[in-house]
């Protein structure tokens, strides 16, 4: 059995391997659901192959950059991790996993991002991370978050024409995953979380005065098809009243009940809008579990954002995560490190979804 880096001819297989663990027949193959895992390039991944050449054990390992205020976060993402049921019970992921995080030091990473929580990870140092405040629209208050959003914009359709707009105002955003505009069509084309929850996705954009303002991506119910998961809002960018129009749209159109909206905490305005409108709201962290990759590096990633300089020393990584990215940390206000904000993160089940 070789642990090794995947290489582009064997994707196709892994690719076969992850459908088979993963999807039902009829479903979106993982391969079009996962373009930035599955597509032939300069791969990051890791597999156990086994002597006759098979894909035994699969994970998948994407780097990507992160916004936060004025700093930029390099980071990988875990995500279609599978074992092939002839090779289970021999440890094969947890050696991968380990091929992963040594690959993501060697590159400079400061974090990885799990979208699981199972022992696998927590064993090897993930854990939960961040604030999420987890709002729910039903009729009655996507009717008053409609009004309080008001009228100005004209809400319609993403269309390709809109790709440089939209991509200005995703990495306008206080906290976000940096794409390029052609990055944002592939994960737009591909559907990922919508397709993970059984959905499909919906872009919308608010326009004012020929200028768009607004856009959001939801996942919901195909027409007269039952819906296997609530309505959920994927990613939105721009103005907050702007994203409130077009999340009281999406929750307010046939067949979608209600509507999931998970809003990182640092996103203050919008939560006061869907607050004010009577919106169901429960706080939670991010989503699945983070893992430093390189102590230094995420120090150093993160320093513009600490706006005191502090003594880490005997904090531990898991410490170092929780006084970093959780807004409801006890570190922060603890003598020896005193007040400071939180990093925000943008919420890691979007478009960008690993």
């Amino acid at each position: 059995m070789q642990l090794r880096l995947i290489k582009p001819a064997e994707l196709e297989q892994a690719a076969l391997l992850a459908h088979s663990i993963f999807r039902k027949a009829g479903d979106t193959s993982m391969k079009e659901l996962f373009p930035l895992i599955f597509s032939p390039g300069y791969t990051h991944s890791y597999a156990a192959v086994a002597e006759d050449g098979n894909i035994a054990a699969f994970m998948g390992l994407v780097p990507s950059t992160i916004r936060t205020g004025e700093a930029l976060l390099n980071v990988f993402s875990i995500g279609a991790v599978c074992t092939d049921p002839a090779y289970r019970g021999q440890g094969l992921a947890g050696q991968l996993l380990q091929l992963c995080q040594t690959h993501a030091a060697n590159a400079g990473a400061s974090l990885i991002f799990v979208s699981g929580d199972r022992s696998l990870y927590t064993r090897a140092g993930c854990v939960p991370f961040g604030g999420t405040q987890f709002a729910e629209l039903n009729a009655s208050s996507a009717d008053a978050l409609a009004a309080a959003a008001g009228e100005e914009w004209t809400l319609r359709p993403m269309q390709p024409g809109d790709f440089f707009a939209v991509n200005r105002l995703l990495n306008e955003r206080e906290a976000g995953q940096v794409y390029s505009p052609g990055e944002l069509a592939l994960l737009l084309g591909a559907e990922a979380y919508a397709g993970v929850l059984g959905l499909s996705q919906r872009t919308l954009v608010a326009v004012r005065n020929g200028s768009i303002e607004g856009f959001a991506a939801m996942a919901v119910p195909a027409a007269d098809v039952p819906a296997p998961s609530p309505a959920t809002a994927v990613e939105w960018a721009g103005q907050p009243q702007a994203v409130a129009a077009l999340l009281a749209k999406a929750a307010l159109c046939g067949g979608v009940g209600t509507l999931q909206v998970p809003v990182p905490w640092q996103e203050r305005s919008l939560l006061a809008l869907l607050r004010d409108a009577g919106a169901s709201l429960s706080a939670g962290a991010n989503s699945g579990t983070v893992c430093i990759a390189d102590r230094e590096a995420l120090l150093r990633q993160t320093e513009v954002c600490r706006k005191r300089s502090l003594d880490l020393s005997s904090v531990d990584d898991k410490e170092l995560i929780s006084l970093l990215f959780d807004p409801a940390s006890p570190l922060r206000t603890s003598d020896s490190l005193g007040e400071s904000e939180a990093i925000p993160l943008p919420y890691m089940s979007g478009l960008h979804f690993i």
